[in-house]
């Protein structure tokens, strides 16, 4: 007789959805790399900016350079604030969907744990029946040769 666990189907349940709460994870933290990524190659481009700003001021600049700059400057201030507000929104998401994998993946280690100790208390049980028929069999054949 093989061991079958009764919630063998809970069990399967809850690893998968262990499984794609690990999956929805890996995307909310691919999406929040994308967005740090982002915000660094926004930052890259703000520091190149001005310091090409800054040695046009050495050689002289015309006021509508200048005031292409500033709008240039500011465009740019604008979307690191969109940037930094939607990292914020994806680090949330992230913390979020982290507290539900977690949790998802306790109530797998419950079952599997149940599972576990119910595997073993079914060997041990089967180690018992098989000896407890070993010494039948011994007895049996004990008392069978002292009535020859």
């Amino acid at each position: 007789m093989a061991f079958e666990f009764p919630l063998e189907a809970v069990f399967h349940y809850h690893k998968s959805v262990e499984h794609q709460q690990e999956l929805r994870l890996r995307t909310a933290n691919q999406h929040l790399a994308r967005a740090r990524h982002l915000l660094e190659q926004l930052d890259l481009r703000r520091a190149k900016l001005r310091a090409n700003q800054a040695q046009h001021l050495e050689h002289g600049l015309t006021s509508a350079e200048l005031h292409f700059g500033v709008l240039s400057d500011h465009a740019l201030d604008q979307s690191r604030q969109q940037i930094v507000a939607e990292v914020a929104r994806l680090q949330s998401l992230r913390d979020q969907q982290f507290r539900i994998f977690q949790h998802a993946r306790r109530e797998r280690e419950s079952f599997a744990s149940l599972r576990a100790r119910q595997l073993r208390q079914y060997n041990l049980d089967a180690a018992r029946r098989e000896q407890r028929n070993l010494d039948d069999l011994f007895l049996l054949r004990r008392n069978y040769q002292e009535r020859s």
